[in-house]
């Protein structure tokens, strides 16, 4: 885990936490107000390593005109657990910001996700959650932006929601679907009600989008990046499509008339879900910092019937912009909802083009019958890796429910702050 530190008013990675003991330094007004909120907030997170050592100052020896000094002893240092009456002052002293329950634990959100808690940061923050419920999701997503170096309020509320509702890519595609069905019956029942050319172009249109949201698992799950921004692009067309036919459709009271607009509003609702899930999507995997800089992508997983989730992270090396994918030096994690063994991860760490694999699984039960599966197929997937020039250097399998949880990965962070920081206070 990387060390925190302070300089001047903040507070960073990299270095041990030294707190100013001084008169802080003049700052500008405190945060308005209005933006103290009550809204209860929590931190949670994966594990890290502890930092080594604890930082020491040593007292500056004096030489005497005539004669050489004695060597100083070191000032003594206590190296005790930080607390949360700690960032309470710090809030308060060094950053001149009202240490209300709220902003106290959005600063241990940050620190817990290894962002420096300087007054800046913590107004952008705040300006980001302008117009949210403030809620942990909102937290946890206005912090995540903000170390990818994004600080958009619409950004917040879209990864926001998709934090908050964790929606499942598989489901929304079925509901899409069903929704395009419906639809397409009403145009049917609905002849007479719009003009005869119109309906029949956005029937072929509605046949050719149902193939391409069917094939677009098979596509993805090869590994083809430009078809995710194709469909997204796709989505986005039809919506606008659907919008223009519904401010054209007739508003008789009639039963068939209602059931085209309900159908129309239904479609363009399951398309939202979509559109908002695949932007959400892309804002993850936005470059940024290297605790934060991977793609990340959702699809239904085309192996399962119906079809469930896949979630796949693939980790960059790097940092922003100059960051990329290193095929051979990398780590992908693929979290899946199977048809018999309930939810597991498989995570290949690659290193020179030597491949370890770890295959967790949420229930006991599972990971029992899994094991012998695995070695009865592990041959297979030797050979088809060394195909593509990996080896696999060897694998293991793990029973760990929390290991099955892709979020943790999203979002890092250190698992307490009371057990891996430490304050140093020095005695004179």
């Amino acid at each position: 885990m990387a060390q925190f530190g302070a300089e001047g008013s903040g507070v960073h990675p990299g270095k041990p936490i030294i707190w100013p003991t001084g008169k802080a330094a003049a700052q500008s007004s405190p945060v308005n107000q209005s933006q103290q909120t009550q809204t209860p907030g929590g931190v949670r997170g994966a594990p890290s390593t502890a930092p080594s050592k604890p930082g020491e100052v040593a007292a500056p020896t004096t030489p005497a005109p005539s004669a050489p000094a004695a060597p100083a002893k070191p000032a003594p240092s206590v190296a005790r657990p930080l607390t949360v009456q700690d960032i309470r002052t710090h809030l308060l002293n060094n950053l001149q910001i009202n240490p209300s329950d709220f902003n106290t634990k959005l600063a241990s959100l940050m620190l817990r996700n290894g962002l420096e808690l300087s007054r800046a940061n913590f107004v952008k923050i705040m300006t980001m959650l302008q117009g949210t419920n403030k809620s942990q999701a909102m937290q946890e997503a206005a912090v995540l932006l903000l170390m990818k170096g994004i600080d958009s309020p619409q950004a917040v509320k879209v990864l926001g929601q998709y934090f908050s509702e964790n929606p499942a890519m598989a489901s929304q595609f079925m509901a899409m679907q069903q929704a395009m069905g419906n639809l397409t019956s009403a145009l049917a029942m609905g002849k007479g009600l719009m003009d005869a050319n119109l309906v029949s172009q956005l029937a072929a249109l509605l046949s050719q989008f149902d193939e391409t949201a069917r094939s677009l698992p098979q596509k993805l799950s090869g590994n083809k990046g430009a078809t995710h921004q194709e469909f997204l692009n796709n989505v986005r067309a039809m919506k606008a499509l659907l919008q223009g036919v519904q401010n054209k459709a007739p508003t008789a009271n009639t039963a068939q008339a209602q059931a085209l607009s309900s159908a129309l509003t239904e479609f363009q609702g399951k398309l939202g879900n979509i559109l908002d899930n695949m932007v959400a999507q892309g804002v993850l995997s936005q470059k940024g910092r290297p605790e934060v800089n991977y793609l990340y992508q959702q699809i239904p997983n085309a192996m399962t019937d119906p079809p469930k989730n896949l979630e796949i992270v693939v980790k960059r090396e790097g940092e922003g912009k100059n960051s990329n994918v290193d095929p051979r030096n990398t780590q992908v994690v693929m979290s899946m909802e199977t048809n018999n063994m309930g939810k597991m991860v498989v995570s290949m760490i690659v290193k020179d083009g030597k491949v370890y694999v770890i295959f967790v699984f949420a229930q006991k039960e599972y990971g029992d019958e899994g094991r012998p599966l695995i070695a009865k197929e592990f041959g297979d997937l030797q050979q088809k890796l060394s195909e593509r020039n990996y080896m696999i250097t060897g694998y293991q399998v793990k029973v760990d429910a929390a290991m099955c949880n892709i979020k943790p990965y999203l979002i890092p962070m250190i698992p307490s702050l009371e057990d891996l920081l430490k304050k140093i206070d020095i005695e004179a």
